[in-house]
């Protein structure tokens, strides 16, 4: 099995809501081609470097995925068909390449309530603070 990744376009006009069915809906084309999904990210609303379809701006995900790479032709002929994607683009990469997925894709979008939103941030500021002091102990060692 190879690995791949695939930057698609999203039309600027879909609400995070049908951003996340669209995403779904591309996971389960490819899991339907036998892929796996590693790393779904979403990297937001850009202003393209030209106007596709008369779109300025642009939603970008990057997607990576596990396959064997006979059925990408097919993938990424489903990618074209569909209207919500103006460009995509699937590159094969090394799997040292791959991004470790931190976040859910609710948390990516925006989707989670405010609630949920506070608890990860408090528990991303208790993994600074105890990176904070792993620095604090080795400065402290290079001291003695």
């Amino acid at each position: 099995m190879s690995y791949y990744e695939t930057m698609y376009i999203v039309h600027p006009a879909l609400e995070a809501g049908r951003l996340k069915d669209l995403i779904l809906s591309v996971e389960s084309t490819l899991k339907d081609f036998g892929g796996k999904t590693h790393t779904v990210e979403t990297w937001g609303k850009k202003k393209l470097a030209y106007p596709i379809n008369k779109e300025k701006y642009g939603m970008y995900v990057l997607f990576q995925f596990e396959a064997d790479g006979t059925n990408n032709k097919e993938f990424n002929t489903t990618l074209d068909h569909n209207t919500n994607i103006l460009a995509y683009l699937t590159t094969r990469i090394e799997k040292d390449e791959l991004i470790e997925e931190k976040k859910s894709l609710d948390s990516q979008l925006g989707l989670l309530n405010k609630d949920e939103n506070t608890s990860d941030k408090k528990e991303d500021n208790s993994d600074n603070q105890k990176d904070d002091s792993v620095e604090e102990v080795s400065e402290n060692q290079e001291d003695k």
